[in-house]
């Protein structure tokens, strides 16, 4: 889920928020532009736990000097109506982008424990790697492809799946590239190529799975996806 997909939404409120309050000027609204310009620090700064204490607090100090003016006590509240639509929209973008930045570093940094988890050499689980290609199409930038390659044995044996699964890992990139396996098929994900540079690592899979087997003879699928959903062969 892309959770970054309601942003323009409430990045527009926000600025319609703004825009109404300064066009008709009701009562109070210098001190409404005033608090939503220095809240915009807090916003963004604060921990997200103490924000909605924050927002709240606001809005208790808008409706107290609203109704110390009970003529205009209305456009008052109007005013500060306006004032909390711009800080809770800016609120939503800041919070979900923090989440998303969180939610990044962890999946890295998880990715990195796995990586020198004992110095060993290893498949990640199903699991690992969904979480591990999930933070890879995050971090891709708009023109950076991402490949899957399906590696399946002809022969249904597990020796050679256990083959071509080693030889997948002793040609990818460490840092960069991901395998699995399934049903007796590996699985390689490759970040930031081309679909001709993937030649050089399938060369360097059919020279170390001949250095072991002549009779080792598999079928290659390459699929370029853009999110997890797209892995229909991995995880159906």
């Amino acid at each position: 889920m892309n959770k970054l997909k309601f942003l323009p939404f409430f990045i527009c409120l926000a600025l319609l928020s703004g825009i109404i309050l300064l066009y008709f000027r009701w009562p109070f609204y210098e001190y409404a532009v005033a608090a939503a310009f220095l809240s915009v620090p807090f916003i963004l700064l604060l921990p997200r736990k103490w924000l909605p204490a924050f927002l709240f607090l606001v809005l208790l100090a808008a409706i107290g000097t609203a109704f110390q003016q009970p003529g205009a006590s209305l456009t008052s509240i109007g005013t500060y109506f306006l004032l909390s639509v711009f800080q809770f929209s800016l609120w939503v973008v800041s919070d979900q982008v923090k989440l998303v930045g969180e939610e990044t570093k962890r999946l890295k940094e998880h990715r990195q424990l796995l990586l020198r988890k004992e110095g060993e050499l290893r498949a990640l689980e199903l699991q690992e790697f969904v979480e591990q290609a999930l933070w890879m199409l995050k971090t891709s930038k708009r023109k950076e492809r991402t490949w899957l390659m399906e590696v399946t044995p002809f022969a249904n044996c597990p020796v050679q799946t256990s083959e071509l699964e080693r030889a997948a890992l002793q040609s990818i990139v460490r840092e960069r590239d991901l395998v699995t396996s399934r049903k007796g098929a590996v699985y390689v994900l490759v970040k930031e190529t081309e679909e001709d540079s993937i030649q050089p690592l399938l060369k360097r899979i059919e020279q170390k799975m001949s250095a072991k087997s002549e009779s080792a003879t598999y079928e290659v699928k390459k699929t370029a996806i853009t999110t997890v959903g797209e892995m229909g062969s991995l995880l159906n």
